[in-house]
């Protein structure tokens, strides 16, 4: 009885613990994943001020020398370039304060007065090359020749400031990289000590406890921990060794996503043990595992290609999906499969039309279209696997519809 109460303690205790550990774990992996999810986020913000950077510069290249070529070779009259100098002024203005808008460290104050000073210089030869192209004496010839030497100038130094601020958005991103795997190695150390304690704590205790229900107690817990991890990370059926239910959603997702974006066949079929209830009666469940397996091992001797999936779906109920083929071949690998499972010859007395095993399958292959739920090819797919059946079963039952 003593016995019994130091264990009941013991449970309550590691109970405690553990949804403590649970509770300050989900709350620091929730934090840390935030984190590192706006990482990139803030990497990428940073480098939003670059773009008003190169806006500025593709401003003074393409709209303000561009125009004032242009006028030069007469294509232009002295009012339209005389507008498009103040508009794209104001445009420089208006990107240079949006840039300024932006939070800026001290150590780069430095970079910025010196390109503001530069911009406030060129806009001003701007302004004036505006006055001289609006004064109808025009006593003073226009150089192309100033005018590029100051745009080449102008870019020179916006792309000196674009490179700083890349090197800084950089440096900034690397510093979140660093801070987030310090604070998972952080929490990983917390966590770890904090078991490792509480570990130390239950052995000391279970040490006083009969050797047989200490083994009883730590294999049930090794037990339900390995059958959790186990259930969340395979993708695999445990019998056949196809791929299973879980996973067959993921693939028929992804696989018919795929075929639409690149508008090529897409093809689903499906595929039933005829009689096996009667054969399981007749030979016994493991005799139907048995027969389960080999025509699992038919599925994945014929279905060898990249694009070729066979799953158990569940039961005798099993599914195939092909990619990267047309309806033609599609067809003849679901007669392939079919007739590689009757060579078989597994005697099967309860069957009705075959002294041995034998499997009804309906498929369809479909071009995607964006209005095309996929839930329809599957029902399509059962409805000829019905279709088989009522047929007379060890046959199959295919839909073109390309």
């Amino acid at each position: 009885m003593k016995s019994l109460n130091l264990k009941t303690k013991l449970l309550y205790l590691l109970l405690l613990v553990g949804f403590g550990l649970v509770v300050v774990g989900l709350i620091g992996y929730i934090n840390i994943q935030n984190i590192k999810r706006n990482m990139d986020t803030l990497y990428f913000g940073s480098l939003l001020p670059l773009s008003e950077l190169n806006s500025i510069n593709a401003t003074y290249h393409n709209d303000l020398a561009s125009s004032i070529y242009r006028w030069d070779n007469q294509r232009m009259s002295d009012d339209q370039v005389s507008d498009k100098i103040v508009t794209s002024l104001e445009r420089i203005n208006q990107l240079w304060g949006s840039y300024t808008s932006h939070h800026k460290r001290p150590e780069e104050m430095t970079y910025i007065t010196y390109t503001e000073t530069q911009i406030q210089s060129i806009n001003n030869y701007f302004t004036q090359v505006r006055s001289l192209i609006n004064d109808p004496d025009r006593s003073h010839p226009l150089s192309l020749i100033t005018m590029d030497e100051n745009i080449q100038s102008i870019q020179s130094t916006i792309s000196q400031l674009i490179s700083y601020e890349n090197a800084e958005a950089k440096y900034e991103h690397s510093m979140l990289l660093t801070q987030y795997e310090n604070a998972v190695m952080q929490l990983i150390f917390f966590l770890g000590v904090i078991l490792t304690l509480v570990m130390g704590l239950a052995w000391m205790i279970f040490s006083r406890i009969e050797v047989q229900q200490q083994q009883l107690i730590e294999s049930s817990e090794t037990l339900k921990h390995l059958n959790l991890k186990l259930e969340q990370a395979s993708y695999t059926d445990s019998l056949t060794a196809l791929f299973n239910r879980r996973y067959f959603n993921v693939i028929y997702e992804r696989e018919f996503k795929r075929a639409l974006r690149s508008n090529t066949p897409f093809v689903f079929m499906m595929l039933d043990i005829d009689f096996f209830k009667q054969y399981n009666d007749t030979y016994g469940h493991l005799q139907g595992d048995l027969a389960l397996q080999a025509v699992s091992k038919v599925l994945k001797t014929v279905l060898q290609r990249p694009g070729d999936y066979p799953f158990r779906l569940g039961g005798e109920e099993f599914g195939i999906i092909l990619s990267d083929t047309d309806c033609k071949n599609a067809r003849i690998m679901g007669e392939k499969v079919r007739t590689s499972i009757e060579h078989l010859k597994i005697e099967h007395k309860g069957s009705k039309i075959l002294p041995t095993l034998s499997v009804s399958i309906g498929g369809i292959c479909i071009v995607p279209t964006v209005d095309m739920g996929e839930d329809a090819l599957i029902h399509t797919a059962d409805t000829n696997l019905y279709a088989a059946k009522e047929r007379g079963r060890n046959q199959v039952v295919f839909s073109n519809k390309l």
